[in-house]
């Protein structure tokens, strides 16, 4: 298990100081709540050499540089594309003010978690819906919304059907039964045509896309089709 780290707030409250609040003009540094709370964590590599500062939350967005080992501080999270590292497994990225997100497979926060709120951006799930809509009206993913949701995230041929990646997420502990209010970026499935199942993304705001609205990939408000399961995040 991960050493717990001491929060920021928590420093700054046992130094006698007074944690101010930034001023109501000034511009957040980073995609979350001006008064968030922040957190710390430590990287830690088996080099020695640090993690690369990503641009988004997954490894294929751009290096913003290298993290080098050592504490950090994390203003916000979010999950993002899975990555093993020396922590384990972990689909948690965490944004470092002004610089970008790491992997948190490399950051320990004393917990497997998250410690810090969640961003209030999700740069690779705002791909993943573009991805839909360059392809709305297409006929071209019928039968095949596991694939389209997989492609949508840069992925495939992880599931062999919706349900099984629904079933994952149930085994993990990580499915959001019945929940109609899906936060962007997540997958959203329901039980038809079985035993196969639906999936399709959210767009967050009671939204998703997906294929066979309509009979197309298009966009509809939750929960359009009928045996709503939940949804949970992308394991990939």
């Amino acid at each position: 298990m991960r050493t717990a780290l001491a929060r920021v707030t928590a420093a700054v409250l046992a130094s006698g100081l007074t944690l101010l609040a930034l001023p109501a003009t000034a511009a957040p540094a980073a995609p979350t709540a001006v008064n968030a709370v922040l957190a710390t964590g430590t990287v830690v590599t088996d080099s020695g050499g640090g993690v690369t500062i990503r641009t988004g939350n997954a490894l294929s967005f751009a290096s913003a540089g290298n993290q080098p080992d050592g504490p950090i501080t994390i203003d916000c999270q979010i999950y993002g594309e899975p990555v093993t590292g020396k922590f384990g497994r972990s689909l948690i990225w965490d944004h470092i003010p002004g610089k970008g997100f790491v992997t948190d497979a490399y950051v320990n926060t004393g917990s497997s978690g998250l410690v810090a709120p969640l961003c209030t951006s999700n740069p690779r799930a705002d791909k993943s819906i573009a991805w839909y809509n360059a392809r709305m009206g297409s006929t071209a993913y019928q039968g095949l919304c596991e694939k389209a949701a997989e492609n949508s995230y840069g992925k495939t041929g992880i599931w062999a059907s919706a349900k099984a990646g629904w079933n994952d997420a149930v085994a993990r502990g990580a499915a959001h039964r019945g929940d109609l209010n899906p936060p962007k970026g997540a997958l959203v499935y329901w039980d038809l045509a079985a035993p196969y199942g639906h999936v399709g993304v959210s767009k967050g705001g009671g939204y998703f896309v997906a294929t066979s609205v309509g009979g197309a990939i298009g966009s509809a408000r939750m929960p359009y089709f009928s045996n709503y399961l939940g949804w949970a995040w992308p394991n990939f």
